[in-house]
């Protein structure tokens, strides 16, 4: 998980939620514009999106924090949203397909809880018991699938970075690779994050603060 910064809401549901009684419904241009801010990964789990899961014809899904059915004054709020896989890779739900209308006080647009984070052998944690409860109870976060698929992500830069130095790993090095995968790249025309680069963000500031 990392921290996604809102960027300014579209015109164009600028002009609908002022709307009198207008009601919430996706719109293509408010997908658009989440998925850019996020760099096409999923905000609670940082797979790719769009993306397609065997349950659901669905590729992602927009995400209340505060969910609708208990935070109406907020269903059209667009510093309430962010977006979302489908939530079912592998046997069991996970994201906001877990979530569904639990309260939940753990948010990725919190620079307070993204500090919490730490990842153990795939696991993501967060030194906030509450927070970590809502990671594991509620998000499912730590789902074999999941942790299997940061495991992989972070093992394939160790790899490289391995292979490019014969010898050992120097602060340049680190600070590069943690800048790559810190910052949105250029693929197809789109700026996007790395999958699950939340995992490898952690490990490259680690190892930085111990040379």
């Amino acid at each position: 998980m990392i921290l996604i910064r809102k960027q300014p809401e579209p015109h164009e549901w600028t002009l609908y939620r002022n709307t009198p009684g207008a009601p919430y419904q996706s719109q293509s241009y408010l997908v658009d514009s989440l998925l850019k801010e996020q760099g096409y990964i999923c905000a609670y789990c940082m797979r790719r999106i769009p993306c397609k899961d065997s349950l659901s014809n669905e590729d992602h899904h927009i995400e209340h924090i505060h969910s609708r059915s208990e935070h109406q004054e907020e269903k059209l709020d667009y510093k309430n949203m962010v977006i979302v896989c489908p939530g079912h890779m592998g046997d069991n739900d996970h994201c906001d397909r877990s979530k569904g209308h639990k309260k939940m006080y753990l948010s990725p647009l919190n620079s307070s809880v993204i500090q919490t984070i730490s990842y153990v052998n795939g696991l993501i944690k967060s030194s906030n018991s509450v927070w970590n409860s809502e990671l594991n109870d509620i998000l499912n976060l730590n789902d074999k699938v999941l942790v299997k698929a940061r495991k992989i992500t972070l093992q394939e830069i160790i790899t490289q970075m391995n292979a490019r130095k014969k010898d050992r790993w120097t602060r340049a090095m680190l600070q590069k690779n943690l800048d790559k995968y810190q910052t949105m790249h250029s693929d197809h025309g789109k700026e996007k994050y790395y999958p699950y680069c939340g995992i490898v963000i952690y490990y490259l500031q680690k190892k930085l603060t111990k040379m």
